[in-house]
C-alpha cells in the first residue's frame, strides 16, 4: 500500500514539474526562515540559564515606594547587610557595575583585559569550571586573583603553570593567581578575563561606604523554597534603616538578559517575540502556498480520484495518501532547508553574534525540528486531504471541484491572508529603518562624530597636564578634557543631593560625572548660563547641571548657588543644555559634573579635526609611549560606542528584512503558481477571445484583475494591523519619530508592482500563445 502511495505520488510529480518545484521551493523557505529563527529563539532563551543554583539565583534592583524602578544600582554595603541579617538569603554577592580593561604585566608581556570585582561567594552562587585552585579560598585576601583559562595561557602558557604565579596590576600592584577557571557555557552575558576581591575597592573609594550611592550590583542566592513575594514584603522597609527611602525588589538571574530592562519589563524579550511572531507567520505564508498549490494541483487529478472512489477507495484512504504525499514534500523541503541554513549559519552567526553550530545542538533540538515538520506536513495537507476527499465521484468526474465557490473562496481568502501579512513585514522595516536612523542622526547634545577616548593609567592621571599639553600640539587635535566616564556609560545614581531649597521628603535621584577644565568645549555641550569649568580644585570645587537636574531642584537661577553632591560641598558655574548620555528609549536623567576626580578620574577625551584619523592616533600613540611606555595605548571612537546602543534593533532591523524579502518571495511564489493554473483553466477561454479578436492586454486584464483585488484587499487588511503594533513599537522610545503614513503608500506601491510583475509574466504568455494551439490543446 505505502509502495503504491509512493508511485501515485511520484507520477504525479512528473506529471506536474512546475507546481512540484513551486510548492519544494515555498516550503524550503518557509521552514529555512522558521528553523533559523528557532535556533536563534532558543539561543536567547538559553542566556545565563545554565548555573546549577539557576532557580535560586536573583538580582536586586530598587524601586520607589509606588513601584518605580531605579535599575540594578544598590549599595555597595548592601551585600554585607543582607547575608549578615536575612536568613533566607544564602549566599550573595557583589559586583562592579561595569567592567574594568586593566593592564597586567609579567616580565616582558603587558596586556589589557577586561574584568570586574566581586565579593567571596561570586563562585559560589555562579556555575564556573574550576580547572586550577580553590574557588572558596579565591578571593580571601586582597592581593588574590582569579583569571580565566584564556588570560592563563597568554601570560604562562597553560592554566597549571599559572595557578601561584603573579600578574603585576596597573604597574603597581603584584598579585599571586588564586585560581584559574574556564565558563561552563558560551551561553552567558558575563565574559571576563579576571575577578579581583570586591572589599579591596573600599579603602581607594570613600564614595562605598555611603548608603545613598547605587553604584553596585548585587545577586543573591535564596535558601530552597523562598517565597519571594513574602521576601519582598518583609524587606519592605529594610533600606529605611540605612536613611534609604527606596524598596528591594527580586528579578530571577535567568530573565535578567532578556528582561533588562526593568523600568518597563521588556528588553531583549520584544525581539524574541517579535521574531517568534515572524517565524510563525512565514510559516503560515508558506503552508497557505502549499495549501493552493497542492488543491490547484489536485483538481487536475479529479478523475484519478473519481475512478479511485468508485473502486472502493474510502475517504479516510484518501486523506491518509494525501497527508502522506504533504509529508513527503515537508521532509524533502526539511532536507534542503538543513542544507541551506548549514550554508547560511556562518554569515547568520557573524550578523547576529552568536555561535550557533548545528553539529553540537541537542538532541531536543532535532526532536522539535522534527515535530515542527510534521506539524508542517499535517497543517499543509490537511486542506487539500479533507476538501478532495469530500467531493462524491459524481463531481469529481463532473470536475465540479474546479468550480466549487467553496474551494474558490477558501483559496482566495488564503492569498489575501499571505498579502496581508505581506504589507505588514513591509511597512514595518521602512518605519524600523527610519527610527533607527532617526536615533543615530540625531543630534545627541555633544559631538559624537570628532571624539576619542582614551583610557589613563594612574601615572598619566597624575602627569595629566604634560600630556594634555603634548597632546594639544598634535596637529589635528583641537581640544583635551579628563572625565571618570565615557557618555554612554554605566552611570550609578544617588539621591545624595542637597541644595538649598531641597525638602525633606525629596529623594530624587541623579547620576553624575566627574570632569575638568574644557569639558564643555571638548564635549561640545551647549552651555546655557553660567560659565565653563576652570578649577580642578578639592578646595574649590565647582559643579555644572543639565537642564532636567536645574528643573528637578526647582530652580530658575541656579548660578552660584551652593550644591552638595557625594558630601562634597561645591558651587554651581554653569548649566548645560541636556545631552544624551544613555540610549534614546530612555529620557534624560538629572546630571551633576563635578569639577574634582576621584582614583578612577580616568578617562582623556580628545576632540580631533576629521580627515586625517590615522596620522592623529599614531601621534597620540606616539606621546602615550613616551609618558607611559608601561602600558598598552588603549583608545575609543565616541561614535562607534553610541551605535553599540542600538546593537539590538540594528540586528533585528537586518535579520527582519532578510526575513520579510523571502516571505514576499514565498508569497510571488503561491501567486505565481495560481496564475499558472489560472491560465491553465482558462486555455479554451482565452484561445477563444484570440480567435474573436481580443488583444494582448485585454486577456492579460482578464487573469490578473482578480488577483489584483485580492492583493488590494490584503493591503486594506495589513495596513491598520502594521499601524497598530509600530505605534506601540515606536513607544518604546522616549524620543521617536512621528508615525510615517506614507510608509503604507510606498508599501502598497511595492506590493501590487512585484505582484503585478509576478502575475503579469505568466499571463502574457498565456495570452500571446497561439489560439489554435489551445483550442487543439483543450
Amino acid at each position: 500500500m505505502i509502495k503504491n502511495y509512493i508511485s501515485i505520488a511520484w507520477r504525479n510529480i512528473i506529471a506536474n514539474k512546475v507546481l512540484f518545484l513551486l510548492n519544494i521551493l515555498g516550503l524550503t523557505s518557509g521552514l529555512f526562515c522558521f528553523l533559523l529563527i528557532y535556533l536563534w529563539i532558543s539561543s536567547e532563551n538559553s542566556i545565563n540559564t545554565y548555573h546549577a543554583n539557576i532557580e535560586q539565583l536573583y538580582s536586586i534592583y530598587l524601586t520607589s515606594s509606588d513601584g518605580t524602578a531605579f535599575g540594578y544600582g544598590t549599595p555597595s554595603l548592601l551585600y554585607k547587610e543582607l547575608k549578615m541579617k536575612i536568613p533566607e538569603i544564602e549566599n550573595v554577592t557583589a559586583m562592579t557595575n561595569n567592567s574594568r580593561n586593566s593592564t597586567f604585566s609579567n616580565g616582558n608581556t603587558v596586556l589589557k583585559q577586561n574584568g570586574k570585582f566581586v565579593s567571596e561567594d561570586y563562585f559560589k552562587m555562579f556555575s564556573f569550571q574550576i580547572l586550577e585552585g580553590n574557588a572558596s579560598k579565591a578571593l580571601k585576601a586582597p592581593n588574590h586573583i582569579a583569571i580565566s583559562k584564556e588570560m592563563a595561557e597568554l601570560f604562562f602558557g597553560n592554566s597549571k603553570a599559572a595557578l601561584g604565579q603573579t600578574l603585576t596590576y596597573e604597574n603597581s600592584k603584584a598579585l599571586e593567581i588564586a585560581m584559574v577557571f574556564e565558563l561552563n557555557s558560551e551561553d552567558s552575558t558575563e565574559k571576563s578575563d579576571y575577578y579581583l576581591p570586591f572589599d579591596s575597592l573600599f579603602a581607594e573609594n570613600e564614595w562605598m561606604n555611603e548608603w545613598k550611592n547605587l553604584g553596585t550590583y548585587t545577586f543573591v542566592q535564596l535558601v530552597e523554597g523562598t517565597d519571594i513575594g513574602q521576601l519582598e514584603q518583609k524587606l519592605k522597609s529594610f533600606l529605611e534603616d540605612y536613611e534609604l527611602g527606596l524598596e528591594i525588589r527580586f528579578q530571577a538571574y535567568a530573565d535578567s538578559y532578556l528582561y533588562a530592562d526593568i523600568t518597563k519589563g521588556e528588553g531583549k524579550i520584544t525581539y524574541v517575540r517579535l521574531f517568534g511572531v515572524i517565524a510563525l507567520l512565514i510559516m503560515l505564508i508558506a503552508s497557505i502556498n502549499f495549501m493552493n498549490l497542492a488543491s490547484a494541483s489536485y483538481t487536475k487529478r479529479a478523475n484519478e480520484i473519481g475512478v479511485r472512489k468508485v473502486l472502493g477507495a474510502s475517504k479516510s484512504s484518501l486523506i491518509i495518501q494525501f497527508l502522506g504525499e504533504a509529508m513527503l514534500f515537508s521532509l524533502s523541503s526539511l532536507f534542503f532547508a538543513v542544507l541551506f541554513i548549514a550554508i547560511a549559519l556562518p554569515a547568520f552567526n557573524q550578523i547576529t553574534e552568536k555561535n550557533i553550530d548545528l553539529l553540537n545542538l541537542p538532541l531536543s533540538t532535532w526532536v522539535m525540528v522534527f515535530i515542527i515538520t510534521l506539524l508542517t506536513a499535517i497543517l499543509s495537507g490537511s486542506y487539500p486531504a479533507f476538501l478532495l476527499s469530500s467531493f462524491s465521484s459524481t463531481d469529481l468526474f463532473k470536475k465540479k471541484i474546479e468550480t466549487s465557490s467553496r474551494t474558490k473562496w477558501i483559496r482566495k481568502g488564503l492569498v489575501v491572508f499571505q498579502f496581508s501579512i505581506s504589507v505588514v513585514f513591509i511597512s514595518s522595516m521602512i518605519i524600523i529603518s527610519k527610527q533607527i536612523d532617526f536615533v543615530q542622526d540625531k543630534n545627541i547634545g555633544f559631538d559624537s562624530g570628532d571624539l576619542l577616548a582614551i583610557t589613563l593609567s594612574e601615572d598619566l592621571q597624575n602627569n595629566f597636564d604634560a600630556f594634555k599639553s603634548g597632546m594639544l600640539q598634535i596637529p589635528g587635535v583641537t581640544s583635551v578634557t579628563k572625565t571618570s566616564h565615557i557618555p554612554l556609560g554605566d552611570y550609578g545614581t544617588s539621591p545624595e543631593v542637597i541644595w538649598s531649597s531641597k525638602s525633606a521628603d525629596d529623594n530624587s535621584l541623579f547620576t553624575g560625572m566627574v570632569a575638568s577644565i574644557d569639558f564643555i568645549s571638548t564635549y561640545g555641550v551647549e552651555l546655557l548660563m553660567g560659565r565653563e569649568l576652570i578649577h580642578n580644585n578639592p578646595e574649590n570645587i565647582e559643579y555644572l547641571i543639565n537642564e532636567t537636574a536645574m528643573n528637578t531642584m526647582k530652580m530658575e537661577n541656579p548660578i552660584g548657588q551652593p550644591l552638595s553632591f557625594w558630601g562634597n560641598s561645591g558651587t554651581i558655574v554653569g548649566v548645560v543644555k541636556d545631552f544624551h548620555f544613555g540610549s534614546l528609549k530612555e529620557s534624560i536623567f538629572p546630571m551633576i559634573i563635578r569639577s574634582e576626580g576621584y582614583s578612577e578620574f580616568n578617562i582623556a577625551f580628545v576632540k580631533y579635526s576629521t580627515g586625517n584619523e590615522k596620522e592623529t592616533l599614531a601621534a597620540l600613540e606616539a606621546l602615550h609611549i613616551t609618558l607611559n611606555p608601561a602600558f598598552p595605548f588603549e583608545y575609543r571612537f565616541i561614535d562607534q560606542e553610541y551605535e553599540k546602543l542600538y546593537k539590538s534593533e540594528s540586528i533585528f532591523y537586518k535579520l527582519a528584512t532578510y526575513f520579510a524579502i523571502l516571505a514576499i518571495l514565498i508569497s510571488c511564489l503561491g501567486l505565481f503558481g495560481l496564475v499558472l493554473f489560472t491560465a491553465e483553466q482558462k486555455t479554451k477561454e482565452i484561445g477563444i477571445r484570440k480567435v474573436l479578436g481580443a488583444s494582448v492586454f485585454t486577456i492579460t486584464s482578464l487573469i490578473t484583475r482578480d488577483f489584483l483585488k485580492l492583493i488590494l484587499a490584503g493591503v486594506v487588511i495589513g495596513t491598520p494591523i502594521s499601524s497598530y503594533f509600530m505605534i506601540k513599537w515606536l513607544e518604546e522610545y522616549e524620543y521617536r519619530i512621528h508615525m510615517p503614513w506614507w510608509a503604507f503608500g510606498l508599501t502598497t506601491v511595492i506590493i501590487i508592482g512585484i505582484s503585478l510583475l509576478t502575475v503579469s509574466f505568466e499571463s502574457i504568455k498565456a495570452a500571446t500563445t497561439n489560439p489554435l494551439k489551445s483550442l487543439r490543446n483543450e
